[in-house]
């Protein structure tokens, strides 16, 4: 029981989710068989409680089947119906959070059964309603070409012989194309950057040069993705940064908060990718940004902050020198970090706060405490741990971190380039140990081998430790 999709499917759902299933299998609309009902009831009911023995099949069928000899079959098709009535109430609950979806579905019933004078009535509302919401999001426009799509059908088929005006049904389309086509192209751009992956946007070339021709800048959901799409490709444009940012505090009650996130964190992308070619201002500009997406609450995916968004605030802190806002941050934060992995990335992200301050003697126990899910943040943490090792001089500790640390390169699969640049530092950290008695030719000849190679995790220290 405990193994199939039902009950996996039921486990993850909240239990205001669950106990409104429960109602939802109640009504005669959706389900009309008590056995599925009862079934529900009794799944719900004790999913989540200790004692795996209330979800044996013989217990299950007893709860469904009261006073009836046991029968895996009809256990199995009751199993099956209440799987299709879970299917229908997700549908349903999501249509039933969405008034702009209900309305449009009474329009459509309407205007496929003629009822021509509530049609009007109905449809006249809903696009007052779309006129007076501030939202301006690819979606607004694509609510309001569907209005006027039913307009057209109802039209067409009542008033044959008269004029039909196509503009509206056509710019409301245009506009949710071009925003979208622009949405996507900035999530390319930002996923070709971390993972190489090459994208073709044949039309885009076309779309931004129709963009600035016929002045499609007023609209929100065109223009934040323009100035950031812009913003991306040219690193060398900050005129794009500056409007895109603008634009963030302007038009922030255009679009839901979930899309706020996103476009912020493209602003914050921008400013990486500037910092990355030495421009160190913008350090300061990223932090700025990740303040006032805090301070708007725009960072939460699902009530919580990732811990990538985390960890990314914790280092631009530390970068400006902003120590007492960080730690205050790191621990104000910790609680909206996802409980599988909040404790090790609160003792990740504490360790690299004292590693900066090489309070190495502190990092040290934190860093072999912690198991990171993530790859790139578990290369980071074996990395801190390789240089406190040897900064403190535990060599014997340093010999077992390289064997696990070359170990954990070969069984990784997905790691890029960086299991190459992980393997060179392996590498010159085990000769440095080699010529850690003072050997200044050999330690010549090594710093000459470093210089000659290129693409070396930690490069900086180990030429440090030179």
């Amino acid at each position: 029981m405990t193994d199939s999709l039902l009950f996996r499917t039921l486990s993850q759902l909240s239990a205001r989710e669950r106990h409104a299933l429960c109602s939802f299998t109640r009504c005669p609309c959706f389900n009309r068989r008590e056995e599925v009902s009862r079934l529900c009831d009794y799944l719900v009911e004790h999913i989540g409680k200790p004692g795996r023995k209330v979800f044996e099949a013989e217990q299950v069928f007893a709860a469904a089947f009261p006073g009836k000899p046991y029968d895996n079959g009809a256990l199995r098709h009751a199993m099956s119906y209440l799987l299709d009535v879970l299917r229908q109430y997700l549908a349903w609950a999501e249509w039933q959070a969405d008034e702009g979806e209900q309305q449009r579905y009474l329009i459509r019933g309407l205007q496929r059964r003629n009822l021509d004078k509530l049609f009007k009535k109905e449809w006249q509302r809903a696009r007052e309603k779309t006129e007076q919401t501030a939202i301006r999001d690819a979606r607004h426009h694509y609510q309001r070409y569907q209005l006027y799509q039913e307009q057209l059908e109802q039209t067409a088929r009542r008033e044959r012989a008269t004029g039909i005006d196509l503009q509206p049904l056509y710019g409301e389309l245009t506009m949710f194309y071009v925003a979208e086509m622009l949405r996507h192209a900035c999530a390319a751009l930002s996923h070709q950057a971390i993972a190489g992956q090459e994208y073709r946007f044949d039309l885009l070339d076309n779309i931004l040069e129709a963009i600035e021709r016929e002045e499609m800048l007023h609209a929100p959901a065109i223009a934040l993705y323009y100035h950031a799409y812009r913003m991306l490709k040219s690193a060398g444009a900050p005129e794009h940064f500056e409007r895109l940012k603008s634009l963030l505090a302007e038009q922030e009650a255009a679009f839901s908060p979930g899309e706020m996130r996103g476009l912020y964190l493209l602003a914050i992308n921008g400013c990486i990718r500037q910092m990355n070619t030495g421009q160190r201002e913008y350090i300061r500009e990223a932090y700025d940004l990740y303040k006032a997406a805090l301070t708007r609450d725009f960072l939460k995916e699902n009530g919580m902050i990732s811990g990538f968004t985390y960890k990314n605030i914790i280092r631009i802190g530390v970068a400006l020198g902003e120590a007492g806002w960080t730690v205050q941050f790191m621990e104000q934060y910790k609680i909206q970090l996802h409980p599988r992995e909040r404790d090790n990335l609160y003792r990740y992200n504490l360790a690299y706060l004292y590693f900066q301050q090489q309070d190495y003697a502190r990092a040290m126990p934190l860093l072999q405490q912690v198991e990171l899910e993530d790859p790139l943040n578990n290369l980071d943490a074996r990395r801190m741990l390789l240089r406190s090792y040897y900064e403190l001089g535990e060599w014997a500790a340093l010999d077992s971190l390289l064997q696990s640390f070359s170990a954990y390169l070969r069984r990784q699969k997905n790691l890029g380039y960086h299991r190459q640049t992980n393997e060179k530092l392996l590498y010159f950290t085990k000769k440095l140990m080699e010529l850690r008695h003072r050997d200044s030719r050999g330690r010549a000849q090594l710093r000459f081998e470093l210089d000659q190679t290129p693409d070396v995790a930690e490069r900086a220290w180990l030429l440090s430790q030179m």
